[in-house]
């Protein structure tokens, strides 16, 4: 088990992605917290799911909308596990509004929760790894869409480039204290499962849509020592689709 023993936040794990990572870390012998807001069935969904595989979770009520919000959920966390050696930052919004239909409040809110809540909850993980002299993992999921802009998605876009610049600051920053910070880039994974008849599948040289395992699985090598001299890096998970983008701009 490749993660034995560690003690893992995974935020946004009632779902796609975070569930992924969450059941694949669960696997690897890691203890886990969980946070959900809205969904808590999705979320105890997940516990259930690891549970019966025997492996240990706790699912944590968390309102990232505000700072508060946020260092109440670490807190929580930190009762359960003690402390925490690896951190995902998956918990994120999605906005497609056009730039003229985009409200100050809407891109508020999404860069809270895209921006604002990573920065702040690794602020206080990256505390607590530097008090206690562990080193540690940070993983931030960011998107393609960050790297590059995306008609309707100026908010969410926006955000993942933010996200990306804040991963290699810390990276920066943390790296003294034996703390790397990462993260991934996903192409396009839907929440349900995509039919070789998806219209979106044509422009990824692989054939086909994420899923979240894939993505699950490059969040595992970023928390592993197998990836010890890897700080500060966006890995692309996407199906090549971010080089077809690439030719056609």
């Amino acid at each position: 088990m490749k993660l034995k023993g560690k003690k893992v936040i995974v935020t946004g794990a009632n779902r796609s992605i975070g569930k992924g990572i969450a059941l694949l870390f669960a696997k690897e012998g890691a203890e886990l917290v969980i946070s959900y807001r809205s969904d808590k069935k999705g979320a105890e969904e997940t516990v259930q799911s690891i549970r019966q595989e025997n492996g240990t979770v706790e699912a944590v009520y968390a309102d990232f909308s505000t700072c508060s919000g946020i260092e109440q959920f670490y807190q929580e966390s930190i009762n359960v596990l003690g402390q925490v050696d690896i951190l995902v930052n998956n918990a994120g919004g999605y906005n497609t509004l056009g730039f003229f239909d985009l409200k100050p409040q809407d891109f508020e809110q999404l860069l809270q929760v895209t921006l604002m809540t990573p920065f702040f909850l690794s602020q206080l993980v990256a505390k607590g790894m530097v008090q206690k002299q562990s080193g540690g993992n940070i993983i931030n999921i960011s998107s393609i869409s960050g790297a590059r802009p995306v008609l309707n998605r100026v908010a969410h876009a926006s955000g993942k480039a933010a996200l990306n610049m804040l991963t290699q600051t810390m990276a920066l920053e943390l790296a003294q204290h034996r703390i790397r910070v990462n993260a991934i880039a996903p192409g396009y994974t839907p929440y349900e499962e995509s039919s070789e008849s998806d219209p979106a599948l044509k422009d990824i040289p692989l054939g086909r849509a994420g899923l979240p395992r894939d993505q699950a699985s490059a969040v595992l090598f970023l928390a592993t020592e197998e990836s010890s001299w890897i700080t500060g890096q966006i890995l692309t998970v996407d199906g090549g689709h971010s080089i077809v983008l690439s030719m056609n701009s």
